[in-house]
């Protein structure tokens, strides 16, 4: 298991984990500006995030389609999550690198809407 199930975000983290540079497949820009980035955040069925990445603002995540997923941390030890909430928005962190796995048989979908500042 891993010992931090949502590694801290650290100042130096590189920058190229940063999610849009790390993971494209997965975190798409729908909005930009210097004050938000909204990602829409996709993970076909079965399949895990093809790279470890950040995310360096503090944000709310939506998640509309919620298969059960596994969280794995900055040390790499995975942290089963179950089938998180759907459609309730959820105040979160930034994060320190991890990946996720979708586990179910239907994508994950989320908007994620990061405050820059």
């Amino acid at each position: 298991m891993a010992t931090e199930p949502r590694p801290e975000y650290r100042p130096d983290d590189p920058e190229e984990l940063d999610a849009v540079a790390a993971c494209p497949e997965n975190h798409r820009v729908v909005l930009e500006n210097d004050r938000v980035r909204v990602l829409d955040v996709t993970i076909p069925p079965r399949t895990i995030e093809e790279a470890a990445h950040t995310h360096k603002w503090w944000g709310v995540f939506i998640i509309d389609s919620a298969p059960e997923i596994v969280y794995y941390g900055r040390d790499g030890g995975a942290v089963d999550l179950g089938q998180p909430p759907a459609n309730t928005p959820l105040w979160i962190a930034p994060e320190g690198p991890h990946k996720v796995e979708n586990k179910g048989d239907f994508p994950f979908h989320a908007i994620r809407i990061e405050l820059k500042g």
